[in-house]
């Protein structure tokens, strides 16, 4: 039994994509409703557990370091959590006014994040276990992806292997 198992339900939706950013066209929804950030690099989610709901925000000076050193721009951050009873609770980065999180995403009140996609990810917990939605965009990557274009070529596959599979 993995260590994940014991945070996250076996059953639970593998294939989880968050329809919300799908969906979107991300770059007009920035420029339109925000006019402060123009998106041309990659967008990922990556949703993080945290087990026991024992979230203690020592991944906030990593978050903020990457977005000061312009590697990514955070476009939204939610906070998920299963209590032991089963009940579900969400929280917005942006909404947090103590610890510095709200000044993390640069498109406050994104809303990436949707109540299914909540749902999806309240699926995939145990009780009594929590998690964070991150939807970023990778900066580092606008020259690559202006330069494809510039050159005729398109993506034709995308990969990431999470670095604990990518060590065994």
């Amino acid at each position: 039994s993995s260590p994940a198992s014991a945070i996250y339900s076996v059953s639970a939706k593998t294939t989880w994509t968050m329809r919300s950013v799908k969906q979107a066209n991300v770059s007009s929804h920035i420029t339109e409703n925000k006019g402060a950030h123009m998106s041309t690099g990659p967008i990922e989610v990556l949703v993080l557990g945290f087990p026991g709901n024992q979230f203690s925000g020592e991944i906030l000076p990593e978050l903020a370091n990457l977005v000061d050193s312009g590697q990514i721009a955070i476009l939204d951050l939610e906070f998920v959590a299963k209590t032991v009873d089963g009940d579900v609770v969400t929280l917005e980065a942006a909404d947090m006014e103590e610890g510095g999180w709200a000044e993390l995403t640069v498109v406050p009140d994104g809303d990436y994040v949707d109540n299914d996609d909540f749902q999806d990810v309240a699926d995939m917990l145990e009780p009594g276990n929590s998690a964070a939605v991150l939807v970023f965009e990778h900066l580092w990557a606008k020259n690559l992806v202006s330069a494809l274009a510039g050159a005729g070529g398109v993506l034709l596959f995308n990969a990431r292997i999470p670095a604990s599979e990518a060590l065994d």
